[in-house]
């Protein structure tokens, strides 16, 4: 399972932040959403999201072994042993990796469980599950 961004179609509404961060910390609070809206240009919104590409770039530039692929592919943050250190948001090249802002940690998505919540509310079709 991954997700798919049609970048024709995002308008740059941000519900699809809103809602990961809802969903994960329970605020609507865009620093702390595993998907990021990005502005490219004055017409151009493109939501950058961890597309769980094929060669986990990020798994194998994690010295600690915090992160591990979880049965449902997705990458999983064990936040018990991230030090935030960043070496694996470097070594993605998708810029699908950030950092939260008070425990620390990286932020990578999860795919809800096999339930994302971002393509579930994107009222414009702008995500879909591939």
């Amino acid at each position: 399972m991954r997700l798919l961004v049609l970048k024709n179609k995002c308008t740059g509404c941000r519900i699809c932040e809103l809602t990961c961060s809802l969903k994960h910390e329970g605020v609507c609070n865009p620093d702390k959403s595993r998907i990021k809206v990005e502005r490219r240009s004055v017409a151009l919104d493109i939501p950058a999201v961890c597309i769980q590409c094929d060669r986990r770039f990020c798994v194998a530039a994690c010295p600690l072994g915090a992160l591990s692929i979880a049965e449902n592919g997705a990458i999983h943050v064990d936040e018990g042993l991230c030090t935030a250190c960043g070496l694996c948001q470097t070594a993605c090249p998708f810029d699908a990796i950030s950092m939260h802002p008070s425990k620390h940690v990286a932020m990578i998505c999860d795919l809800c469980g096999g339930d994302p919540q971002c393509v579930k509310y994107c009222t414009l079709g702008a995500l879909k599950v591939g």
